[in-house]
């Protein structure tokens, strides 16, 4: 079920906060909780759910209003409980708009427990000209927990000067272990230097399950287990790493 209530404000924006949960139950088929909440003025990224089983579920992210501009702040919480398995796919990509100065956050908390499944098909964020957004992703795996995630930088629309994004993404087991710590900035007058004259930063990144990703320059054998597969690229479509999702998402479970 999807509610939607007021949100309190919290000083810099009000958070657009939208929450899934999806957990195993004992009558046939998993129980899944939508929550998304926010301002009547401001956008909402409203949780749908697609298909439900007796251990996993789909649920699509669809935005309702303009995402992104300034003083937006984008709160995701994902909950997939143990021994289930969830599917997050997003029917359409974001752009972040010329914010005139201003900025915008886009913050992801996600919690897998005990052999918990957690496949993210993102789809490509646009930093547009004039865009300043600060990205934080949060990891958090229990034992046995596995998650396959895609994403793609779009730094520009075409024929444009690229926004900027900040993103940190932290991944750690139960007990706090580090699994993958980064940090990435991405301005208008560093992005050339940086990814190389290209504007498109893919990723796929696999954690708790190996993927038999073949060597090469692009991928990263993670000390913990798992793989992150890097692609750039001068137009989106050039960068899908379209193997190594496959890889990845059949390796999690898929």
């Amino acid at each position: 079920m999807v509610t939607s209530t007021p949100e309190p404000d919290v000083g810099f924006a009000t958070a657009s906060r939208t929450r899934i949960t999806v957990e195993r139950s004992d009558v046939g088929r998993v129980r899944v909780g939508l929550e998304a909440s926010a301002r009547p003025d401001l956008p909402l990224l409203r949780p749908v759910l697609v298909a439900a089983g007796s251990a996993s579920a789909r649920v699509a992210l669809v935005a309702e209003g303009a995402l992104l501009l300034a003083r937006d702040a984008m709160v995701v919480e994902v909950h997939v409980g143990a021994g289930a398995t969830l599917e997050l796919l997003e029917p359409a990509g974001t752009v972040a708009y010329d914010m005139r100065g201003g900025s915008a956050t886009w913050d992801v908390d996600v919690r897998l427990d005990q052999d918990a499944r957690l496949l993210w098909h993102g789809e490509p964020f646009v930093a547009a000209a004039g865009s300043d957004v600060r990205r934080r992703t949060r990891l958090r795996l229990a034992l046995g927990a596995r998650l396959a995630l895609r994403e793609q930088l779009v730094l520009g629309r075409y024929g444009e000067w690229p926004g900027r994004v900040r993103h940190r993404l932290d991944a750690t087991s139960d007990d706090g272990t580090p699994l993958l710590v980064e940090e990435i900035d991405l301005a208008p007058e560093s992005t050339g230097m940086l990814l190389g004259g290209r504007r498109v930063l893919a990723t796929v990144l696999t954690l708790g399950a190996d993927p038999g990703e073949p060597d090469s320059p692009q991928c990263l054998r993670l000390e913990c287990g798992g793989t992150l597969v890097r692609a750039l690229a001068g137009e989106a479509h050039r960068a899908t790493l379209a193997a190594a999702w496959s890889r990845s998402t059949a390796a999690v479970g898929g």
